[in-house]
């Protein structure tokens, strides 16, 4: 049986200074886009249903989950540091614990979202 651990996606490696993490609704922080940030949360929360179909991911994941890993993954500016991260994520983590092919699920989410 899986579980999900509330703020895992939000766990990076690394000492973290300097360092700012997106905001999270537990927190009470308010998703607020900014015109010069490079992703567009909006635009996340509306990709939100269809990655959730295309990846065939259960209701076991929440979708602030979904959404969090999302954004920790399409933050960064290079493909190769996406890639990176989404391996790292919760939402890989959940696919890969479901017995889904995670490399193809990964390709299919990258493809999905905002070019960087």
């Amino acid at each position: 049986m899986t579980t999900y651990i509330p703020r895992l996606a939000r766990i990076t490696s690394g000492t973290g200074a300097g360092r700012k993490r997106p905001p999270h609704p537990e927190d009470g922080q308010v998703f607020e886009e900014r015109p010069n940030d490079p992703v567009i949360l909006r635009t996340l929360a509306r990709l939100t249903p269809r990655i959730r179909t295309q990846l065939g991911i259960g209701t076991a994941f929440s979708d602030d989950a979904l959404l969090a890993s999302i954004v920790s993954i399409a933050r960064h500016p290079s493909h190769e540091e996406r890639w990176h991260a989404a391996e790292a994520s919760t939402l890989a983590q959940y696919l890969a614990s479901t017995g889904t092919d995670v490399e193809r699920a990964l390709v299919t989410l990258l493809s999905m979202l905002p070019k960087p």
